[in-house]
């Protein structure tokens, strides 16, 4: 018998260890895929006194969170995010999913950041921001409260660091669910139309006058100029409207781990507006109930906005806290309903893909850049007249310089993330291109305003009043979409 040395048994040793650990089997039910995900979440409420936009901060509530998933395995890390904030711009948006990205090993088109449009939340426009202080014109700032551009990219910071905490601690992925269920009586269509074709009332978020003064004064002045009423001031009209157009699911992509559930991504279109000024920072029905949601199910909740520009609450809102408690509850037992009906199927690394394809769309103001821009570097003109031609060439150069489109397939499941606060026509189409398939759209990939469907913009009404774009946005959207949707 040959005896062996002390090296060949410490390799022999090793041998069977290796081997041990190779033909381990798989947990009860779990398929061993490669695929991984993690989560990570951070705060984003704004510190007292800071301006929010609508109003200061004057008291807390319930807190903002940034939240999102990371998605590991299937090429370079995959990356979705949210944010209770009532706007993320281009510049916001740019510098956010490059800090992600960094923090995951991946590249910024792998990553989409989402705001939800809460309207007692900050805004993310340090495009608006950062061109304001070039040029001498700098934000308010309130003693001992940071500044727009040192607070908001602050969160952007720490949100990478809690994305670079949870990586090691990402779980293996088995299984993807999809589940639907109708939402009731939460949103309806805002655009009541009258009989020459045109928007008759503009049904706004609360069918009582909640709104601050200032910003119901502003919104009549444009109301009376296009010719159409607005619903508070005609509260019974406007609860005894119709729903209208919209799309009354939410719907729930969850991820597990054999039988148990990981993480769970919920979509509805609908502003997510109860009421707004009032000081203080919420996070609204939707992210109320996304956190209840969390604590029942123990997974990980993540709620995406879908394209709910002509949507909102305006038929069913009084504007109080207890409506905001009632529709919570509401899209709570949605989101159950939803699970309850969720079908799984097995979910390997060929099934998860990410599409991109990057478009530009027209700018209302494109051709008055330049006279924009002339205004604003002029000292000698008044400040508000300069502040408002910034914001003129700041949105139409967003828009020219261009955005991103995405698609995450999931087997088939589909989640359609698009940017601005796009009309419920964009959803509806998107569903179609894969009528046989589960279909989910997240919009507000980016602060780009309203974009109306090309009908709208022979109707009048408020959203395509202030809207930034033309008529010429529908095609290049969807025309990306479809791209994306039927790529082979």
């Amino acid at each position: 018998m040959t005896k062996t040395t002390g090296r060949e048994s410490v390799l022999i040793t090793g041998l069977f260890l290796l081997l041990a650990i190779l033909v381990q089997p798989a947990h009860a039910g779990e398929k061993v895929t490669g695929l991984r995900i993690a989560t990570f979440q951070t705060d984003a409420t704004p510190p007292m006194g800071y301006d929010m936009g609508y109003s200061v901060v004057k008291k807390f509530g319930q807190p903002l969170l940034v939240k999102g998933v990371v998605i590991i395995g299937a090429g370079k890390p995959i990356i979705m995010a949210a944010v209770d904030w009532v706007t993320v711009d281009g510049k916001t948006r740019d510098e956010w999913q490059a800090l992600l990205a960094k923090a995951a090993g991946t590249t910024p088109d792998r990553v989409s950041v989402h705001h939800l449009h809460q309207h007692d939340a900050p805004r993310g426009d340090l495009d608006m921001f950062d061109e304001r202080v070039r040029l001498g014109l700098p934000e308010p700032s309130v003693p001992g409260v940071p500044d727009k551009g040192t607070w908001v990219r602050g969160v952007m910071q720490r949100s990478a660091a809690a994305l670079a905490k949870a990586l090691p601690h990402a779980q293996p992925v088995t299984h993807i669910g999809m589940g639907k269920a109708l939402a009731e009586r939460i949103g309806a269509n805002r655009r009541i139309m009258g009989a020459n074709g045109r928007v008759a009332m503009h049904r706004q978020s609360t069918y009582t006058n909640e709104y601050p003064a200032d910003v119901a004064a502003r919104i009549k002045v444009d109301a009376d100029a296009d010719g159409h009423r607005m619903s508070i001031f005609y509260p019974e009209e406007a609860k005894a409207a119709p729903e209208g157009l919209i799309d009354p699911y939410v719907r729930v992509i969850s991820f597990w781990n054999g039988d148990r559930p990981l993480v769970a991504l919920n979509y509805y279109a609908c502003h997510p507006q109860v009421s707004f000024g009032k000081g203080m920072p919420t996070p609204e029905f939707v992210g109320l109930a996304r956190e209840r949601r969390q604590k029942e199910t123990g997974a990980f909740q993540v709620y995406f906005n879908g394209a709910g520009g002509n949507v909102t609450l305006g038929k069913y809102n009084d504007g109080s806290d207890r409506a905001r408690e009632e529709f919570a509850e509401r899209m709570l037992d949605a989101m159950r309903r939803a699970w309850t009906a969720t079908t799984r199927s097995p979910l390997t690394v060929a099934d998860v893909e990410w599409r991109t394809t990057d478009i530009s769309l027209p700018a209302k103001y494109g051709a008055f850049k330049d006279e924009a821009r002339a205004v604003a570097a002029d000292a000698k003109r008044p400040a508000s007249e300069r502040i408002a031609a910034i914001s003129k060439y700041v949105h139409a150069q967003a828009l020219e310089e261009g955005t991103t489109l995405s698609v995450l397939r999931l087997g088939d499941a589909y989640s359609v993330q698009i940017p601005g606060e796009a009309f419920i026509q964009y959803q509806l189409g998107t569903e179609a291109i894969r009528p046989n398939d589960f279909v989910a759209v997240a919009a507000y990939a980016e602060g780009l305003g309203y974009i109306g469907n090309r009908d709208a913009y022979g109707e009048g009404g408020y959203e395509i009043t202030v809207s930034q774009t033309t008529l010429a946005a529908e095609k290049v959207i969807m025309d990306g979409v479809r791209k994306l949707l039927q790529q082979q």
